[in-house]
C-alpha cells in the first residue's frame, strides 16, 4: 500500500463561504445536496510564497496527464472497435487546476475532503471530523465558526484523476487539517448593524 504524502501550504487568506467548523451539504431541496458532506476552503497566499506548492501540482498532473495519453493511444483500436455507430471517441484532455492566480499578486488554492464515508459492512455513512489546531499544533476541540479573512495554514495530500465527459484531467487537493492562526468568525459580531443604529429603540439589557 502506498503511503499517503502531505504538504503544507504557506500561511493564508479564507475565502468567503469556507466551511471548516461544520461541514456543507449543499441545498437538497434544489436538487444539490450531498449526503456526505463536504469540508471545504479556498485559501489565498501571496505568489511568491504560492511557487512551490504550484511546482509540485504541476508536476503530478504533468506526469499524470502524460501517462493517461500514452494509455490511451494503447487502447485507442480497441475503444473504436466498441464504439456505436455515429458516436465519437471522447479524447483525452486537460481540466482545471485546483488553484487560481489572481492579478493582485496573489494564487488561490481550492481544498476539500468528504465529512463521512460509507461503512462497508453495514452501508451507513460514518463521520469524519476535520481535524483543527492552534498556532501551536494542539488540537481544537471547540472549533469555533472559522469564517473567511481567518488566517490558516492547511495540511493536506494531493490525487490525480482522469478525465470524463464532465471534466478534464486534474488534481484534487484533499485537506486533511486545518491550523487556525488569526480568528474571524462567522456573522461578524457585533459590527453588523453598525451603520443603521437607531437612536432610542429597544437595547439589550434594557427591556
Amino acid at each position: 500500500m502506498i503511503k499517503k504524502e502531505f504538504h503544507f501550504t504557506p500561511v493564508g487568506i479564507a475565502d468567503d463561504y469556507c466551511s471548516i467548523q461544520k461541514p456543507d451539504y449543499g441545498n437538497p431541496e434544489k436538487g444539490f445536496g450531498n449526503p456526505r458532506g463536504v469540508y471545504k476552503v479556498d485559501l489565498t497566499v501571496p505568489s511568491c510564497d504560492a511557487q512551490p506548492l504550484i511546482d509540485k501540482i504541476n508536476k503530478l498532473h504533468e506526469e499524470n496527464y502524460a501517462a493517461i495519453c500514452e494509455q490511451f493511444e494503447v487502447d485507442r483500436p480497441e475503444l473504436l472497435k466498441k464504439l456505436g455507430r455515429g458516436k465519437t471517441l471522447l479524447e483525452p484532455s486537460e481540466g482545471n487546476m485546483p488553484y487560481f492566480e489572481s492579478d493582485d499578486g496573489t494564487v488561490t488554492f481550492k481544498f476539500a475532503s468528504y465529512a463521512s464515508y460509507v461503512d462497508k459492512k453495514t452501508e451507513e455513512l460514518k463521520p469524519l471530523v476535520l481535524k483543527v489546531v492552534d498556532s501551536k499544533g494542539k488540537r481544537i476541540d471547540n472549533v469555533p465558526a472559522i469564517s473567511g479573512g481567518s488566517e490558516l495554514k492547511a495540511r493536506f495530500s494531493m490525487f490525480p484523476y482522469g478525465f470524463s465527459a464532465v471534466a478534464g484531467a486534474s488534481v484534487k487537493l484533499q485537506l486533511d487539517s486545518v491550523m487556525l492562526l488569526k480568528l474571524v468568525e462567522f456573522g461578524g459580531g457585533d459590527d453588523e448593524w453598525g451603520d443603521e443604529i437607531v437612536e432610542g429603540g429597544y437595547e439589550v439589557g434594557l427591556g
